[in-house]
């Protein structure tokens, strides 16, 4: 009997520690790892989030350590009485008020707190940059200026300035993140719902779908660069123009084969026939840096394996197989890169 229970303070031991040692990395991760993190925020709504869940983990760690320090001081003070001395305790309406009103205070705590919260990361009336973001199987879509110009997966926003945006979705609900920016808001079909934020320092942040929508789910990421508003008036106007005219022999080659092929049923590239408007914009594709929904990068490499076998990379996305002799993969490749 004694190595049984030696053996269970063990095992609950080593429990004890590996819980402490997983909630420690994960706490020092949220702090200094590149991966996205509400405790690295980099928006005035970021670090309202960050405040509350800070909030929240200490009023629920209270709760548990109260919990944990009363049941280790029962089981190690009555561990041996004898059960016929165990007094059975039921009707006590001091113990049924106190245990009742507790948890009825820290609920009405943490509801006054997410409140409070939700009012702060209102949507202004007026925004000084808007766009909208699509959710689509599975990459993103991003529309500014009105329809004036699309891409895809990736934007640049200005800092220190008021941003919102529209969020839709063209098929399931997906939910639009990012976490050193702002909360997550869903993409409901047939529902338009808003974000609003304000970037506080330059960078480059990872966007991601935070609801499950399918397959590639965990594929269906995004870019967004913050830079001054210099550089993001520079680009939204580069953005505007149609797709630059190719200037290497592959290149051209390339865009002339591209026109005669399926590519122009999904995807459109402005001052092309291409048209489409199933797959993402093209445009300026050879300025992104990532390919995919930020699966692979955007390389000569990377965009070779994706063209050749999409499915091999993300499968059950909706990018066809298009069979093309080696050089003329080669030819529409060097096109795309040249889509500055």
């Amino acid at each position: 009997m004694g190595r049984r229970h030696e053996g269970e303070r063990s095992v609950r031991r080593r429990a004890l520690l590996l819980a402490v040692v997983v909630l420690l990395f994960l706490l020092l991760a949220g702090f200094t790892s590149d991966t996205p993190s509400i405790l690295r925020p980099e928006s005035p709504g970021g670090a309202d989030i960050k405040t509350l869940t800070i909030q929240i983990l200490a009023i629920l760690s209270v709760v548990a350590i109260t919990v944990w320090v009363v049941l280790t001081i029962v089981i190690v003070r009555y561990r041996r009485r004898p059960e016929a001395e165990v007094k059975q305790t039921h009707g006590n309406t001091t113990i049924e008020i106190i245990w009742t009103a507790i948890p009825a205070v820290i609920v009405a705590v943490l509801f006054f707190l997410t409140i409070r919260t939700t009012g702060q990361l209102a949507i202004p009336a007026s925004t000084q940059v808007h766009y909208a973001a699509t959710g689509h199987r599975w990459w993103w879509e991003f529309e500014f200026a009105g329809g004036t110009f699309k891409t895809a997966n990736e934007i640049k926003l200005p800092v220190e300035e008021t941003v919102s945006a529209d969020l839709l979705s063209t098929d399931v609900i997906h939910s639009y993140w990012v976490p050193q920016l702002g909360g997550k808001v869903d993409m409901i079909p047939g529902k338009i719902n808003r974000i609003a934020f304000i970037p506080a320092q330059t960078g480059r942040f990872l966007g991601e779908c935070s609801e499950y929508c399918g397959h590639q789910h965990a594929h269906m990421r995004f870019l967004v660069y913050v830079v001054s508003s210099a550089e993001f008036a520079t680009w939204f106007a580069n953005q505007q123009l149609p797709a630059r005219t190719p200037a290497g022999a592959d290149a051209v080659a390339g865009g002339q084969y591209i026109a005669t092929i399926a590519c122009g049923g999904c995807h459109a590239i402005r001052g092309t026939s291409l048209a489409g408007v199933k797959g993402p914009d093209l445009t300026h594709f050879g300025s992104r840096t990532s390919i995919a929904a930020v699966t692979l990068p955007n390389t000569p490499q990377d965009l070779t394996r994706w063209i050749a076998d999409p499915q091999a990379i993300k499968p059950e996305a909706l990018m066809p197989r298009i069979s093309m002799p080696p050089e003329r993969l080669a030819q529409v490749v060097a096109y795309l890169e040249e889509l500055q």
